[in-house]
């Protein structure tokens, strides 16, 4: 199920065409070379100034677009990832309210150097193309 947020942007047309442009944006986010040519609009509607914000290091828009589209998920910011390597890592997840609730999760770990909020960006978009691939 979507969180509610995003089931009520009336411009979000969720299928094969979110998940493409999501993939689209995240190949560019992590390449790091990603422009204001529209795909973020295409993947995040009115919340695509965020994206744009968290692309360029502020982890308030990244906070923000978390919230905005993630709608009671989780974020553990770490220092280091899970092998030891000193670099950004993120792991946003979504609570199990019980047992037969599926566990869905996205990591990001070492992107674009010391840049957090990109990392913390990139895990937003691997959670949301998560969701679509479990419904």
């Amino acid at each position: 199920m979507l969180p509610t947020a995003i089931s009520e942007m009336r411009f979000w047309a969720w299928g094969k065409q979110m998940t493409d442009a999501l993939k689209e944006l995240l190949a560019k986010v992590e390449a790091g070379s990603c422009e204001n040519d529209g795909s973020m609009h295409r993947s995040f509607g009115d919340n695509w100034t965020h994206c744009f914000d968290a692309y360029h290091g502020s982890l308030d828009a990244a906070k923000a677009l978390h919230e905005a589209v993630l709608v009671g998920w989780t974020v553990r910011l770490n220092a280091f990832t899970p092998h030891g390597k000193s670099a950004p890592y993120v792991h946003v997840f979504k609570m199990r309210m019980k047992q037969s609730d599926p566990t869905i999760s996205a990591n990001s770990s070492g992107y674009q150097g010391d840049n957090p909020a990109r990392a913390w960006l990139i895990a937003i978009i691997k959670a949301l193309i998560a969701i679509e691939a479990s419904e």
